[in-house]
């Protein structure tokens, strides 16, 4: 019997894939040099440079309806050359399984996260996804300074299902999130911001285009200065692709957020939730263009102060693949309170390209803007990098 089961399972083993990926990339960047704000901004900004290595190694693991992907891509930088150089060390991880367990169910779990010290100018660091670049809202304000020592974490369990009849979806998920500074220092710039959070969602295909869905989430954040701030949404949400290229969302409804600051004030505040997109294609084989714009009026938890006001943030970005070597890529967005609030105003924006030598070697080059505008300060801060990339990458099967 235990022999028989021993057997099985080395069959099992043995039928199974996995795959390897190794890769090297090499960036140099220069930005301007943020200025404090308690002193005078320069007439003419600094201008600092920094140098970047990270090496990378993901396993993939597959059988059946089962896959296990792990990635490692420890990032080694050199800051601030043409200043007082130091050395900085970033630990980037993931985890991700997805098991598809019958015919109309699939569970998925992931682990995410970032140890060590940030770039807060040409990084985004935030607790659904550490590096996110400029992209599909919700845009984060800038803390002041250069780097800080920080920690991301986002732990998730989800399911997705359509047991419940033809044409209908639902899918359901938990995580628990931890992210900012891990010292005294770092936490000034970043408070440590920990909880959790769940959502579910509904779907239901009314045509073969178009899908109606109801969405609950909560959200449940704790902060290092005190803060506490708890937010339940309720949204309703429509999808059409109108044809091949055009794709529109829209989605309206509510949320109810509670709120402790780091002063002691509580509030209950009644708050929209409002989305508007459009997707938009131009399929070819020599100039092929994908695009979206969007926008939001959300309950937004400001991740450095911890209150929670209603927000717009409104994103563009496009992707023009010039042939199958070249890419061209832009975003930008802005975002604001709205409603009465005071809160920092952002305006983001990008630019990248990349070019494919080989299969296994590529360049690429981004520059980024950021101009933001606290409440209490004087003066608009205003950001800018441009980075060239060197990556070499090689994958096969183990």
């Amino acid at each position: 019997m235990l022999g028989a089961v021993l057997t099985s399972a080395w069959l099992e083993v043995a039928s199974a894939s996995v795959s390897y990926g190794v890769a090297v990339r090499a960036d140099s960047r220069v930005r301007s040099l943020d200025t404090p704000a308690t002193q005078t901004p320069a007439t003419t900004p600094s201008i600092t440079g920094d140098a970047e290595l990270t090496p990378s190694l993901s396993l993939l693991f597959r059988d059946g309806g089962t896959q296990l992907q792990a990635e490692y891509a420890p990032r080694l930088s050199l800051r601030e050359v043409t200043q007082s150089a130091r050395t900085e060390v970033q630990h980037v991880g993931r985890l991700v399984g997805d098991w598809r367990a019958d015919r109309g169910l699939t569970l998925h779990g992931s682990q995410e996260f970032v140890l060590g010290r940030v770039d807060l100018l040409s990084t985004v660091p935030v607790a659904d996804s550490p590096t996110r670049p400029v992209g599909d809202g919700p845009l984060q304000p800038i803390p002041q300074g250069g780097s800080v020592y920080f920690l991301s974490s986002l732990t998730t369990l989800g399911t997705t299902t359509t047991w419940l009849g033809r044409g209908l979806g639902l899918s359901a998920s938990a995580a628990f999130a931890v992210s900012g500074g891990l010292n005294g220092g770092a936490r000034e710039a970043v408070p440590l911001q920990y909880g959790p959070r769940a959502q579910a969602a509904l779907g239901w295909a009314l045509a073969q285009r178009q899908v109606l869905s109801t969405a609950v989430g909560a959200t449940d954040t704790r902060f290092s200065t005190g803060a506490h701030a708890t937010v339940l949404t309720l949204t309703e949400g429509w999808n059409w692709r109108m044809d091949r290229r055009t794709s529109l969302e829209a989605g309206m409804g509510v949320g109810v957020a509670q709120s402790l600051s780091a002063e002691g004030l509580e509030r209950t505040d009644v708050l929209p939730d409002l989305t508007v997109a459009m997707g938009y294609r131009i399929p070819s084989r020599e100039y092929d263009f994908t695009g979206r714009l969007s926008a939001h009026v959300t309950p937004f938890v400001d991740r450095l102060t911890g209150q929670v006001y209603p927000r717009a943030d409104v994103t563009a970005s496009g992707t023009w693949m010039l042939g199958p070597r070249a890419r061209v890529s832009a975003t930008g967005g802005t975002a604001f309170a709205v409603g009465g609030a005071t809160a920092d105003r952002l305006i983001l924006g990008g630019l990248g390209a990349s070019y494919a030598f080989t299969r296994w070697v590529s360049v690429e080059s981004e520059a980024r803007t950021a101009w933001s505008r606290s409440p209490g300060v004087e003066t608009a801060r205003f950001q800018w990098s441009a980075s060239l990339g060197l990556a070499v990458r090689q994958a096969g099967i183990l």
